[in-house]
Formats: C-alpha cells, structure tokens, sequence
C-alpha cells in the first residue's frame, strides 16, 4: 500500500504539471473576420476606393465643409450612392454576419474629395456557416 502511494502521488503531481503547461500554451483559433464592401451608384473608381477606405477606417482622405476645388468655391455638386459592408464571421453563433448599409453624399467634380456617409441600418445575417 505504501509502495502503491509513493507511486501514484508523484505521478498525479506530474499529470497536473503537465496539464497546467498544455493548458496556458493552447491557442483557442478562432474565425478570422472577413471584410467585403459592395458601393453601388457611383460612377468614379477613386471617389468608390475612398469610400471605401473610410468605410475601413483607413487615413479617409475626404474632407469637411471647406470646398476641395476651385469649382466648388459656389457649391458642391451633389450625387447620392450606397455602401454596403458585409463582416463575415462577425459573431460566435448564428447568424454570424452583420450587414452595415450606409448612404453616401458625395461632391461629383473631379478633384473635390468632399463626402458624408450617414448609416441607415445594420442587421445580423446568415451568410456563413
């Protein structure tokens, strides 16, 4: 019996040793969250790219109030377009995703950055498993 409890209290002292050490370097892997942004009605590639980076919160490069161009110095002309950003694998359970609408005012002349997003809604949607 001693034998037995010489034997069996080293070896659970390892065990749990051993447990405690997998246990802090397991690394829990997780769903990576993918970004997709769909802009719809602008007809300029560098106003959508800057939407976008906005929408990414990247360095936007649009600007206030004060005009950007020499045409805008009586006004901005205005054009209207949507953003949609889709962030796969958002949420842990079902539905994952969540779906940001956003509409974009943007000035329509060519070296005027001027813009403003105002959110309209954002929803929970099944798109991944």
């Amino acid at each position: 019996m001693k034998v037995r409890k010489r034997f069996l209290k080293p070896l659970a002292i390892l065990m749990a040793v051993c447990m405690a050490i997998q246990m802090a370097t397991t690394v829990i892997a997780e769903d990576e969250v993918i970004t997709e942004i769909v802009v719809e009605g602008i007809d300029c590639c560098q106003k959508e790219q800057l939407i976008i980076n906005a929408i990414n919160g990247d360095d936007s490069e649009f600007q206030g109030i004060a005009p950007m161009s020499i045409l805008c110095i009586f006004g901005h002309s205005m054009a209207q377009g949507t953003a949609i950003e889709t962030n796969h694998r958002f949420w842990a359970a079902a539905p994952r995703c969540r779906q940001t609408t956003y509409r974009v005012n943007y000035c329509t002349r060519s070296s005027c950055n001027y813009a403003t997003m105002t959110q309209l809604g954002q929803v929970r949607i099944s798109c991944c498993s």
